[in-house]
């Protein structure tokens, strides 16, 4: 399968994640963030996660935001 990879860099040109695809146990699309190396959930698009990646992840860091800004996030759409 001819698949790309997204990296995303802060604002200090460091990579902090990537959108890879995975064909490993279930083929998907997965995020390999260098702060969170246990988030390890698929996605069926790359597009999905990126999606997730750009309303969960903080772009500086890589980390996975706090829960309750996650609920505040989800609760805005």
């Amino acid at each position: 399968m001819l698949s790309s990879t997204t990296i995303y860099f802060n604002k200090k040109n460091e990579e902090v994640a990537r959108i890879t695809f995975d064909e490993n146990d279930v083929p998907g699309w997965c995020i390999k963030s260098k702060t969170e190396p246990g988030f390890k959930r698929k996605f069926a698009a790359q597009r999905e996660a990126c999606a997730v990646w750009l309303r969960e992840f903080d772009p500086e860091t890589g980390k996975l935001h706090a829960k309750s800004h996650r609920k505040e996030l989800s609760n805005a759409y």
